[in-house]
């Protein structure tokens, strides 16, 4: 295997000079052709899921170099695990999720995890998409990539979205699959 893994050292929170670091793991799988083109960054669905399980094809890694940069809360040694309301929610699921007995008690759930992760040194006001984007721009810039592209499913692709309106002049191209655009992740359960 050719992949070079690391950690890469974020703050925790990019505007507080004293903020902690945290640690991302990045995974760089090299082109295997001679003339390596842009990169490209693989943006997983979720949010939630591994950023690190992608397995490039072989075409694409010929003339391109594939980034995986774990994302903040779900890869690494912080991680936003919140085994509180997961037993609530596979407890109740499709069996009055929705009431407001059961939406109540995931709510309590949740309350309860974000307060022992904030116990635990974790600031939450940091577990932001804009925060991810930040990751990633760090991550091109320790690399040395003048410009990126993104590959990107679902919840990437609003990632995606909204690095290019960040850094419009770091940004190739994006191929985004099942297009999640910018706007609400938690929808009204009486329209669903």
């Amino acid at each position: 295997n050719d992949a070079e893994c690391w950690m890469l050292a974020v703050p925790e929170s990019a505007t507080d000079a004293g903020s902690r670091l945290i640690a991302l793991p990045v995974v760089r799988l090299p082109a295997t052709g001679p003339t390596p083109k842009e990169p490209v960054f693989w943006l997983e669905g979720g949010p939630g899921s591994s950023n690190l399980n992608y397995r490039p094809p072989d075409w694409l890694r010929r003339d391109h170099d594939v980034v995986l940069v774990g994302y903040r809360g779900v890869d690494g040694p912080v991680r936003l695990d919140c085994p509180e309301a997961a037993a609530v929610l596979k407890r109740t699921l499709g069996v009055g999720a929705l009431d407001s007995d059961a939406q109540a008690e995931a709510a309590a759930a949740m309350q309860r995890c974000a307060e022992r992760l904030q116990a635990e040194g974790v600031d939450l006001a940091h577990y932001t998409l804009s925060d991810v984007i930040a990751d990633l721009e760090l991550a091109r810039t320790t690399l040395g990539y003048e410009r990126i592209n993104f590959l990107a499913v679902s919840y990437g692709t609003r990632i995606a979205q909204l690095y290019a309106y960040q850094h419009p002049d770091r940004l190739g191209r994006s191929i985004l699959v099942s297009v999640n655009p910018p706007g609400r992740f938690v929808f009204d359960p009486a329209v669903l």
